[in-house]
């Protein structure tokens, strides 16, 4: 995927000014996280059915302290370790999706022996060291979104982790971890997959139910009141 690169110098230089920093969501719960059940390899890797399924029906709980460290650690490392390069002159291929990349000598590019990735190689990478780390990897979800930069809007690959009715986003472009919710006010991030608004919808329809729930009276109270 094509790297941003103005747009992108501009969000580094100003997202740690606007962005919130690592802490709790306000609508985020302290409990434990509840693994989902069924096959744990559909968790690993690019976004699929079941995991887009369980985005919208997961409650993603307040992360700790630790978790907190952890994903900080991780994306920085990530980050450092990983030098970008298209694909195209990586693989002279226009797409290849590759967890931990290897060193080695790009394709066509002239450059020395490396670790070259694009931006999904860097969100599968991180994905793949939070849970060989504890994190559950139903934690992440690697999002494909729409991003502006000055000739015009491209697609771009980051680690999403949900925490309340937000996402942690941890980018390749810096070692900012940003809030979705502040990449699609300030910087026009548009998630396309999973998408971020359905994400919000999901959160809202299951409040309204767990509402109507608590207002209906207990079985047989009414009953009983008119004996």
């Amino acid at each position: 995927m094509k790297h941003s690169t103005h747009h992108a110098a501009a969000l580094v230089a100003a997202s740690s000014m606007l962005a919130a920093c690592l802490g709790p969501v306000d609508d985020s719960v302290v409990a434990p996280y509840r693994e989902p059940q069924g096959r744990p390899g559909a968790y690993e890797g690019l976004i699929n059915e079941t995991q887009r399924s369980h985005l919208r029906n997961a409650t993603f709980p307040r992360l700790t302290d630790s978790e907190r460290a952890l994903l900080r650690r991780v994306n920085a490392e990530v980050n450092r370790e990983i030098r970008y390069l298209s694909d195209a002159e990586n693989y002279a291929m226009p797409d290849r999706a590759v967890t931990e990349p290897p060193v080695r000598r790009p394709v066509l590019a002239h450059l020395p022996p490396a670790r070259y990735g694009d931006c999904e190689d860097y969100a599968l990478t991180k994905k793949h060291r939070l849970s060989h780390a504890g994190f559950s990897a139903s934690r992440t979800f690697v999002t494909l979104a729409t991003v502006p930069e000055d000739t015009g809007r491209i697609t771009h690959s980051a680690l999403a982790v949900p925490e309340g009715s937000d996402w942690w986003v941890l980018n390749n472009w810096d070692n900012q971890i940003t809030r979705a919710s502040s990449l699609e006010r300030w910087w026009e991030w548009d998630f396309i997959n999973p998408r971020y608004d359905t994400y919000l919808l999901s959160m809202q329809m299951r409040r309204i139910a767990g509402q109507k729930y608590a207002t209906l009276p207990a079985a047989g109270v009414g009953a009983h009141a008119r004996e």
